[in-house]
Parts: C-alpha cells; structure tokens; sequence
C-alpha cells in the first residue's frame, strides 16, 4: 500500500498535539514529590510503590484495546473526553486522603492519561514524513519531559504541605480544561492525499498478533519497557534518597538532566536520522546503565549533579531513537498501533519501575536498588545490539 506523507514537519496539527502533551506531562511531573505527600498522609511505606505506579495500572487494560481502535480519525474526540476525565481526577485527589481512595483515584487519573497520550499519537503519526522521524520523536520526547526540568523545583518552592500538594493538584485540573480549546486547531479528519482510508479505519485485533510477531518490533518494545522501569525508579525514588546524602534541593537533578536531554535532543535530533539508530541507542543504553551504578556507589553532595548530567545526556538520546525505531521498522498501517503499545510499554515501566524498586527499598535499600536499575539498563542494551543494523536502516 503505498501512503503519501506531508512534505514538512511543522504543521498546525503537529504543534497543537504537541500543546496539549506538554500540559498533560506537565500535570503528571508534578508527581514529583507524591512519596513525600504520602507519608504526610501517614500510609503504610510498603504501598508507597504500588500507589506510585497505581495510574499506570490502567494502561495494561485500555492500551492493547486503544492501540487498535484509535486512529488519526477518531481521536479528536478522545482527546477531549481524556482532559476531562484528567481534570476530574485531579480535582478527586482533594477527597482522597486513605490508601483505598487513593488508588482508585490514581487508577482513573492513569486512564485517562493514557487515552489522551494514546488519542494523540494516534493522530500525530499522520503528520510526521518518514524521513523526519528521528526529529520529529526527539521533539516529541523534549515536549514529554520539558515540565520534569522545570516542575520539581516549582512544586518544592511551593510548598510540601499535604494542603499545598492538592492546591497544585486542583490548578493541574483547571489547565487540562483549558488544553481541550487546543483540539479546535487539530483538523478532525486527516486532508484527502495526506493518508488513504486504511489508515484512518479501526485496525483489527488480529492485525495486533500479526504485529507483535515481528522479531524486531517485540525487541523494540521490550527495550522501551526496560528504559522506562529504569527511568522511573531513579525519578520517583531520588528525592529521599539525595535528602540522605545530605543533598538539600535533589529537584534541581531533574532540572540539570531535562535541560541536558532538551539540548541534546535541539541541537542533535536532526542527525538522529543520519546515522543508524540501533548502534546509537545501544551506546546510551550502556552509559546510562553505568550511571545508574554510580549514583548508589558514588553518590555524594559534589558528584550528584554531575550524574545528572550524564543521565540526562543518555535519556535524551535513548528515548526518541527508541521511539522512532519502532517508528521505522513498522509497516505504515501498524505505525499508530505500534506507537501506542509503546506507551504500554513506557506506562508498563512507570508501574513496574515503583513498584519494584518499592519492594527493594523496604528490603534492602537503595545500595541493592541502584544494581537492580543498572542491570536493567544494561539488558536494554543487550537487546538492542540484536537488531541488525541492516535489519533496522
């Protein structure tokens, strides 16, 4: 089947779509500080990690049904029932003081997160020409993570009151009903010659087994479920962490790493698509997995940023090459889809990665936690020297 493609990258579409992801991520980094409003709260550490990674619980049902019956056709629509149903979410954490409520309301807030991530990658692969793709995902990735440079330090300043904590919670609602006037610049059906009505139609469940088949599709996605387990851990756990090595503002290691994967991510992005992707991602992989190791062993007051550096220099290559090698390696009409169980996977590491690196913390602490994020990172690299490069250009 042959699919035309737009001949530029900067469309009205394109932008908008990328609008409304930076709010909604925006929203979600200001989870930043959630261990800290949970032991506020008083409950039980031990479920500190299931209700971190409770939001992502919902992604492991909705997804595989989404990736299939959302397209560039329908989900404009999705993405205005998903800010709504994020507003009313956080709107709900007001009322959600017990471990009970708490994951109920994470579990819906997570849902609604993914059909709204879900809905606009459905509709923003049809926007991006082939030959752009390592761009075009590298800007897709600085808009994902952008707010987690710039959220962390904000919330800190705020305050860490458990009244404080839902105050911003109830500004992040009123911001994801303003993000839905952003859906009326996005066209609610692709224009005649931009894509053929295959792509536009529900793919079927079978077309998803057919799929996953592919040896390096699979791979890819495995790999995406690695980084992001990875990612989170070190994301979600830091703050507590550092305050133990006697590091008074750990927020702003976020702040150094999102602005590293920012500059990387500008200035290289476009040589992505110069070079093949698979060695690159490999090498961030690697580096990554060996920064992980250090900041249990080395982690000290005068080295902690510098690891921060170096950490944001591999998540800003290793995600968006990840990204848009699935991207390249899948058949036009499974390119949404595949997209999406990418996001299973991501939302798969944002359950997993708290969840397990909970249960280590309450048995061994954070020395055995930071090895367990570092082999982590090392098998995603594994992985990824198995797809040929021949294979994958």
């Amino acid at each position: 089947m042959t699919t035309l493609q737009p001949d530029r990258l900067f469309t009205r579409e394109f932008t908008a779509l990328n609008l409304i992801f930076f709010f909604a991520a925006a929203v979600m980094a200001l989870f930043f500080q959630f261990q800290h409003y949970l032991q506020a709260l008083s409950i039980p550490s031990g479920w500190f990690g299931f209700l971190i990674g409770a939001d992502s619980l919902a992604c492991f049902v909705l997804q595989p049904m989404l990736a299939v019956r959302l397209n560039s056709g329908n989900g404009r629509k999705w993405i205005v029932v998903s800010l709504f149903g994020m507003a009313l979410a956080l709107f709900a954490y007001s009322f959600a003081l017990d471990l009970v409520t708490l994951a109920i309301v994470r579990v819906i807030h997570g849902a609604a997160f993914v059909c709204l991530v879900s809905a606009i990658m459905a509709m923003i692969t049809v926007w991006i020409p082939r030959e752009k793709s390592g761009r075009a995902f590298g800007l897709i990735s600085v808009v994902r993570l952008l707010p987690y440079s710039m959220i962390p330090p904000l919330v800190g300043l705020i305050g860490e009151r458990p009244a404080d904590f839902r105050h911003i919670l109830i500004l992040g609602g009123l911001v994801m009903l303003l993000s839905s006037l952003a859906v009326l610049a996005v066209k609610p059906a692709p224009p005649a010659g931009i894509t053929g009505p295959a792509d536009i139609r529900p793919t079927q469940t079978r077309d998803l087994w057919t799929d996953i088949k592919d040896r390096k599709v699979a791979t890819l996605l495995v790999v995406q479920l690695l980084l992001y387990s990875s990612y989170t851990i070190v994301f979600f756990f830091l703050k507590e962490y550092a305050h133990g090595q006697g590091i008074e503002n750990p927020g702003f290691f976020f702040t150094i790493a999102t602005a590293a994967m920012i500059g990387v991510r500008v200035a290289g992005s476009a040589f992505f698509d110069r070079f093949n992707k698979a060695p690159v991602a490999g090498l961030s992989l690697a580096g990554l997995a060996a920064s992980y190791y250090a900041l249990g062993a080395l982690c000290r007051p005068e080295t902690f940023y510098i690891l921060a550096l170096i950490m944001g220099l591999g998540w800003g290559i290793a995600m968006p090459v990840v990204l848009a090698l699935i991207f390249d390696v899948s058949e036009p009409p499974f390119r949404s889809m595949n997209l999406n169980l990418s996001l299973l996977m991501m939302q798969g590491g944002f359950f997993l990665g708290p969840f397990g690196g909970g249960v280590i913390i309450s048995r061994g602490g954070y020395g055995p936690l930071f090895i367990f994020t570092a082999f982590i990172g090392l098998a995603a690299a594994g992985l990824i020297w198995t797809i040929s490069p021949r294979r994958n250009a």
